[in-house]
């Protein structure tokens, strides 16, 4: 005896003949293919929300550099006058030495009755 399914698969045109099967073919790509689009839409947000977001951390970047960059140029221009400073008291303290020492070389001659008063 001949089932109701088999001779369904052997016919050519009826319920499980082959225009049947190409109709679920493409009814199955066309939604493949929805999906597809679909999944490339997504990717395209998310690449995007990810350019974005790098776009956002390199200003941030940039930003924290110029502020190192204005904090070291500071730092440098006041351990530079620092340095200045230094030279100059040690300078200065040099010839007010060198003063004092002349000044009491001289009160010593004078005292002494040395040459040099």
């Amino acid at each position: 005896m001949i089932h109701a399914d088999d001779r369904r698969a052997k016919g050519p045109d009826g319920p499980g003949g082959v225009a049947e099967a190409m109709n679920r073919v493409l009814t199955a790509e066309r939604a493949a293919l929805a999906e597809v689009d679909a999944c490339r839409a997504e990717a395209g947000k998310a690449l995007e929300a990810a350019r974005h977001e790098a776009r956002a951390i390199l200003e941030r970047a940039e930003h924290v550099a110029r502020e190192i960059h204005a904090r070291t140029e500071r730092l440098a221009a006041t351990r530079a006058r620092q340095m200045a400073e230094s030279a100059q008291d040690r300078a200065d303290g040099r010839e007010s030495e060198e003063l004092l020492q002349a000044a009491v070389k001289r009160l010593a001659s004078r005292m002494t009755g040395g040459s040099d008063a």
